[in-house]
């Protein structure tokens, strides 16, 4: 089974919540105000790559450092809320679709070098988070997934410490195929180098996508579904959610349609 995080409407019980780090208020408003906390099973806490949505913005709110150590906080708060759920807190990464090598300090210190860096300052200082461990790439360019894994190696990182990975560069991209190539270029490098296949997520995952890579992976997220993903919602409403009643409509069409492309999905 393929598990899909996201933030559902508020009055449909969700096992798989997905919360912003820059904004956790949604995510725990669903999960307390809500009334939703027995019902949740697993959680991914993101990095909060939508800041470099804006071409000026070079780096986390606060230093990367700062932005680590109040995802440490909101880790062991959500851990006090959900005792028996699975959280998962992403180390911060710097993405490099939104705009191409904007991230970069130099040819040298790339966003691969930059996540890297994060992720081993991550581990050191914070040994007791759970932690999904990002793998970025450059734009449009799946092979520099192995370049970041074998980089990551050659710092002595431990791979099998760590249960949970992330290809992380494929959040804007809509090339099926560069999609598809950079996941399993990830899996083939755990399977080759590890002998086994840790749990694999995508971030953002393109639902039209989902049917060339399901099988390898193990979860994938979107906040895709408060836009109409059908034919029958585009004529009715060729707009985003408006109103609640609206987004409880568009969740459940967005379940009916990851179900079609053969997705398992829990029933809701």
């Amino acid at each position: 089974m393929v598990i899909f995080f996201t933030l559902p409407p508020c009055r449909i019980k969700y096992p798989y919540v997905l919360i912003n780090s820059h904004n956790p208020k949604h995510g725990l408003g669903y999960i307390v105000k809500c009334g939703h906390v027995k019902h949740v099973r697993k959680v991914i806490i993101d990095s909060g790559v939508e800041v470099f949505r804006s071409i000026y913005v070079k780096e986390y709110p606060g230093g990367r450092k700062r932005h680590i150590a109040s995802q440490n906080l909101l880790y062991w708060r959500m851990k006090n809320l959900l005792r028996k759920a699975e959280i998962y807190v992403t180390i911060p990464d710097y993405p490099d679709d939104y705009h191409p090598k904007n991230l970069w300090i130099s040819e040298n210190k790339t966003n691969i070098e930059r996540t890297i860096e994060n992720i081993l300052y991550a581990i050191e200082k914070y040994p007791n988070v759970k932690w999904l461990i990002p793998i970025q790439g450059h734009n449009r360019k799946p092979k520099s997934l192995i370049r970041f894994l074998n980089l990551l190696k050659e710092h002595g990182f431990d791979f099998e410490k760590y249960d949970y990975y992330a290809v992380a560069n494929l959040c804007v991209e809509r090339n099926v195929e560069i999609i598809k190539f950079g996941v399993q270029y990830v899996y083939s490098w755990f399977k080759e180098n590890l002998g086994y296949v840790p749990k694999l997520h995508v971030f953002g995952l393109k639902i039209n996508a989902l049917k060339y890579i399901k099988h390898f992976i193990f979860s994938f997220d979107s906040m895709a579904w408060t836009r109409p993903v059908s034919s029958m919602l585009h004529s009715k409403y060729p707009f985003s959610c408006k109103n609640e009643k609206q987004r409880e409509l568009f969740f459940a069409e967005y379940i009916k349609v990851l179900k079609k492309y053969g997705v398992e999905v829990e029933n809701i």
